[in-house]
């Protein structure tokens, strides 16, 4: 019996640490490929954006209309991620992107849902010669 307690420890131990990867995997992804589609299926259902010029919190269908416009016109070359951290029930990526117009700062706040999922709460992305 006490086995199986520590088996069961370890595993809830585990199942965050798993979930936190299997994001940043998903964004990282989306990222690379600048698809709108597949980031905004991280989306909380409301989420603040922040892009340029635009500064807001919008509903999830509203924020990928401005994010797929954005991708649009800015084709993603690379995103390569800089910095990741972890905090209670959030935690944030930062990276860049390079893209056919400019270098962009991308920040994304993620925070654990109301049914324990992880979802993206805010995203940043800013020209990084400001």
């Amino acid at each position: 019996m006490r086995l199986f307690s520590v088996l069961l420890l370890i595993v809830l131990t585990l199942l965050p640490l798993q979930a936190q990867r299997d994001i940043e995997t998903s964004i990282t992804a989306a990222l690379s490929k600048g698809d709108a589609i597949a980031l905004s299926s991280l989306f909380n259902d409301h989420v603040e954006l922040v892009l340029t010029g635009i500064n807001d919190v919008y509903s999830k269908k509203q924020a990928t209309g401005i994010l797929v416009d954005f991708f649009r016109k800015n084709k993603v070359a690379t995103y390569q991620l800089l910095h990741k951290g972890t905090k209670e029930n959030s935690a944030f990526t930062i990276g860049t992107i390079t893209t056919s117009t400019g270098d962009y700062r991308v920040y994304i706040l993620i925070r654990r849902s109301s049914v324990d999922k992880q979802l993206i709460q805010q995203l940043r992305i800013e020209s990084s010669n400001d």
